[in-house]
């Protein structure tokens, strides 16, 4: 398996990672991963023919080729079969509308949609295939985005989500607290933050916190204060955790830490 990510120079503001999966044929992929709810779109570069598969708790999603993984507010596990190989673009939550402003109705959806035609067509996407490293498909999505002038679809909306989001990432806000950050209304930060992620601000904190938790747990090497682990994250009691992670997980912590199955990137690795 041959696996790398990081960040687009430049655009760090609009993408989080890129990254690359290579699964060769006679490898095994001994756990299914599970994706955890995640507020980040994954636009996947495959090979025309390539099949995916990805199965919710309310429906099942499958097809061949590059896709549009939306941001999702379910579990989703991931059916693989090698070979395969994957070329990903991970967005921030807010990037996703600089590409289409209507990408607040494409929460949970997943497949190519028309309006990416024009952006990421066949010639793009064999030139992709036609790099044999990573600083060439690095170079090859960093002329793509360019091309794009992405910058020029900021508007006020994105400005405040954008602002929302970079104050959520250091510090656990209040939305009136938010609000006051970002310099307007409460209703106006909640509408804009809608508007560009198709998330409530709550449901976005929910993705973070559940993400930083797993997160959290995985690293943890042998037994686990579940006392002090729910005051770290906010909670007020053990019992509210347990309860918050079987809602979001459909599993306890500890039936959790029996596999560490669930994954944040969309290609089983961690941050």
């Amino acid at each position: 398996m041959i696996t790398w990510k990081q960040p687009l120079t430049g655009y760090e503001w609009l993408i989080h990672q890129i990254w690359y999966l290579e699964v060769e044929h006679g490898d095994t992929i001994e756990q299914l991963p599970q994706l955890i709810p995640n507020p980040r779109a994954h636009l996947l570069f495959t090979p025309m023919k390539q099949s995916f598969s990805y199965q919710g708790s309310s429906k099942h999603i499958s097809g061949q080729g590059s896709h549009l993984l939306a941001a999702s507010d379910q579990l989703l596990t991931l059916v693989d079969t090698a070979p395969l190989r994957r070329i990903g673009i991970t967005f921030r939550p807010e990037g996703l509308y600089l590409l289409n402003k209507a990408s607040k109705d494409l929460i949970n959806q997943c497949g190519w949609f028309d309006w990416l035609t024009p952006m990421f067509d066949n010639q793009f996407q064999n030139a992709l295939w036609q790099c044999r490293s990573k600083k060439n498909i690095i170079g090859c999505i960093n002329r793509q985005i360019d091309a794009l002038s992405l910058a020029t679809n900021i508007d006020k909306p994105f400005s405040i989500s954008q602002k929302a989001i970079t104050a959520m990432e250091q510090h656990d806000l209040d939305i009136n607290t938010l609000a006051e950050q970002c310099a307007c209304s409460r209703r106006t930060l909640e509408r804009s933050f809608r508007q560009v992620t198709g998330l409530s601000i709550k449901n976005y904190q929910l993705m973070m916190k559940l993400e930083q938790m797993i997160l959290a747990l995985y690293k943890q090497p042998g037994d686990i204060d579940w006392a002090t682990f729910s005051q770290q994250f906010g909670f007020s009691d053990q019992s509210h955790l347990i309860r918050q992670i079987k809602q979001q997980l459909k599993r306890t912590p500890s039936r959790y830490l029996e596999k560490r199955d669930l994954t944040i990137d969309i290609y089983g690795d961690f941050e």
